[in-house]
């Protein structure tokens, strides 16, 4: 009797902290960002912060066909998209993550992209892609050198209410993503 096949879930990091990964096969674009705020780490959903723009900017981009509640946060994979962080702890803000936990969550996120092969890797954040590349600089939009061959790294603003861009710039991005993503897997 032979065992059966591993599975692409089985080939997943395990979950971490207080906020599980919202991942699927296939997904088109997954967003990482630093860590969960603590609000979403209390509830146990992405992007929960009471002035977070996440989901709005989702459906006004037209990457989710209505505007999801962060509750609905497991219904992301059905639209082709996924949710991840750096780093599994939450805090009430990335300021209190050091650069070295931030760069140690990189090998648990290049084994992510390894098992489901995201087509984009949308960092919600300067700073986010800043952490993971490495890197000191990098402008808004699709990088030239992505960090994992065959993916596209784009560099988009917060969500954060916090984060000082108004919201129809963060829109541009978020709309990057989707032109991206369509461009990349079609259907």
């Amino acid at each position: 009797m032979t065992s059966p096949e591993p599975s692409a879930a089985d080939a997943l990091p395990p979950p971490e902290g207080p906020l599980p990964d919202v991942l699927g096969p296939g997904l088109a674009a997954l967003f990482v960002g630093f860590n969960p705020g603590l609000r979403s780490g209390a509830l146990g959903h992405h992007y929960s912060g009471r002035g977070n723009q996440f989901w709005r900017l989702l459906a006004d981009s037209g990457l989710t066909p209505r505007l999801l509640r962060c509750e609905e946060d497991g219904l992301l994979p059905s639209f082709g998209l996924g949710s991840t962080n750096l780093v599994a702890r939450a805090t009430a803000s990335a300021a209190d993550l050091s650069r070295t936990e931030l760069r140690a969550g990189l090998p648990r996120l290049a084994r992510i992209v390894e098992t489901i092969r995201p087509a984009v890797l949308a960092y919600t954040g300067k700073g986010v892609y800043l952490a993971a590349s490495g890197r000191t600089e990098a402008p808004w939009g699709v990088q030239a050198a992505p960090l994992f061959n065959g993916v596209a790294d784009i560099v988009i603003p917060s969500p954060s209410g916090l984060a000082r861009l108004p919201y129809a710039e963060k829109l541009v991005w978020y709309g990057v993503v989707a032109v991206e993503r369509e461009r990349l897997r079609p259907g």
